[in-house]
């Protein structure tokens, strides 16, 4: 089992099959005993603000899973990171790349610098795990979260379900300056992807409007402008920051939408309970981060082989079902 000679080939191979056939597990614990090392993850994520409290479930997760693995002497430390400051990623990518640690738990916010993290990784044969976004042009160890494409292609699903098929669908996008979230590419793309399949003709019209955040009475003069001037116009589908997009509708009186957005957060909640937001769909923040360092943990101790990637369901969110998706 720990290939250390002596051993003929015969009996190595009578053993290996008797491992796999019993479906063998090595005791961790008893393993643990003869050694004193402790194993360290970084955690690299963004901090939980009141307009963007998002990343607060991560924590928990995070939080839950090192409960269960520090009595193997597995640890995190975490390092946060202002989401909208290329600064301050890039500083925290720096102490991280200063440091030792045996693995990296990372959302990759910023590419350039995010490959310098995930390159330092590669060289010194750390493993490293992207959450919540994914670069696929980076052969990191794994990726956990959820297909943005198909989300974005649900999405769609749902308003086809929900509108006349001569409805105009409006696509929103709240940027950032520096916003490298290529997960809302790929949510609008598999937006896109649902209609451009559909039989033809079809009668569907998507139309696109980005707003710089910050922006917020510009922004809700257009959005507000476009509306009143497309009476086709019955739905809303944000790419993120749906909680900047309802109480718009609200304030404007825009009846007859049909809103859907991302994350359960207190803003959307609010809105999906008294109908502005009539579906959100959810990441599941707090079990991607579980599972994230659960599998960090199995790569780093256990040296299991992991898959490229671990999509987590795509769950739709309505106020009937709200109340299993909070506290």
């Amino acid at each position: 089992m720990h290939n250390r000679g002596g051993v003929s080939k015969e009996t190595t191979e009578r053993i290996l099959k008797a491992i796999e056939e019993l479906n063998y597990q090595p005791n961790l614990m008893a393993s643990r005993l003869k050694s004193t090392k402790e194993y360290l993850l970084a955690v690299l994520l963004p901090k939980a603000t009141a307009d963007i409290p998002f990343w607060n479930e991560h924590i928990v997760g995070v939080t839950q899973a090192e409960k269960e693995i520090s009595s193997f002497d597995v640890y995190t430390k975490v390092f946060y990171f202002d989401q909208n400051s290329k600064t301050s990623f890039q500083e925290q990518v720096d102490e991280i790349i200063g440091d030792t640690f045996d693995g990296v738990f990372m959302v990759p916010v910023f590419y350039e610098e995010s490959v310098k993290l995930i390159t330092d990784c590669k060289e010194r044969g750390v493993p490293c795990l992207l959450f919540d976004t994914n670069i696929p042009d980076q052969n990191t160890t794994c990726f956990i979260g959820q297909n943005a494409y198909d989300s974005g292609f649900l999405a769609a699903e749902l308003f086809s379900y929900c509108l006349p098929s001569d409805s105009c669908v409006l696509i929103v996008n709240i940027v950032q300056e520096h916003d490298n979230y290529l997960q809302f590419d790929q949510r609008e793309e598999g937006f896109r992807a649902f209609f451009d399949q559909l039989p033809q003709p079809h009668s569907f019209e998507l139309v696109k409007m980005e707003s710089r955040q910050g922006m917020k009475e510009e922004f809700e003069d257009k959005l507000t402008k476009l509306i009143h001037a497309n009476p086709r116009l019955k739905g809303i589908f944000t790419v993120n920051g749906v909680q900047h997009i309802a109480p718009i509708v609200e304030k404007q009186n825009l009846t007859g939408l049909t809103l859907i957005g991302y994350d359960i957060i207190p803003q959307t909640i609010h809105y999906l309970q008294n109908g502005i937001i009539n579906f959100i769909i959810s990441q599941q923040p707090k079990i991607q981060a579980y599972n994230g360092i659960k599998l960090l943990y199995e790569n780093v101790l256990l040296k299991k082989q992991l898959n490229k990637n671990y999509y987590l369901p795509i769950d739709i969110v309505m106020k009937s079902n709200l109340k299993y998706y909070t506290k």
